[in-house]
C-alpha cells in the first residue's frame, strides 16, 4: 500500500499525484492520510438540536478537506486508481510514522527551505525519515 501525508498544501497535493501515478504502475492501493491536531475551543450554550459553529465557515472539516482534495487530484490524473481516505486526529508526524508500519511506501510533501535537515524537509518530512517503518519519497513543493 502507498500511504500519503495530506495537509492541503501544493506539496502534499504533489505527492498524491506523484502516488496516484506509482500506483498506475504497480497496482498497489493508495491510502491518503490527513492528521490534525484539534484545538481546544470555547463553545457557547446553544438550544438544543443547533450546533453553534454550523455557520462560521472557519469551522474545519478534516475529513470533507481531504475527500474534497482526493477528488481533485484523482480528476487531474487519467485512469487514478481509487484512494483510501483516513483522518487522524494528532501530530502529523507521529501518525504518519505509525501508519507506516502496514505500508509499504510513504510519500509525503516538503514545504521546507533551508540548510539544516528540519528546515529544508520541514519538521514532519524531517521525523517521518527518522521514524517510519517503510521507504519514504518526499517530494519538494
Amino acid at each position: 500500500m502507498i500511504l500519503v501525508g495530506v495537509d492541503g498544501s501544493p506539496a502534499s497535493r504533489k505527492a498524491l499525484r506523484w502516488a496516484l501515478e506509482q500506483a498506475k504502475r504497480t497496482g498497489e492501493p493508495v491510502e491518503a492520510t490527513m492528521a490534525w491536531l484539534r484545538e481546544p475551543e470555547y463553545v457557547p450554550a446553544a438550544a438544543m438540536g443547533v450546533h453553534p459553529h454550523a455557520d462560521r465557515p472557519d469551522h474545519r472539516h478534516p475529513a470533507r478537506e481531504l475527500h474534497d482534495i482526493v477528488a481533485q487530484e484523482r480528476a487531474a490524473v487519467p485512469d487514478a486508481p481509487e484512494v483510501a481516505e483516513v483522518t487522524i486526529v494528532g501530530d502529523a508526524a507521529t501518525a504518519l510514522a505509525a501508519a507506516s508500519r502496514q505500508a509499504d511506501m510513504l510519500v509525503i510533501g516538503s514545504r521546507g527551505h533551508g540548510r539544516l535537515a528540519e528546515v529544508f524537509l520541514g519538521s514532519v518530512a524531517a521525523d517521518c525519515l527518522r521514524h517510519a517503518r517503510c521507504p519514504v519519497v518526499v517530494l519538494p513543493a
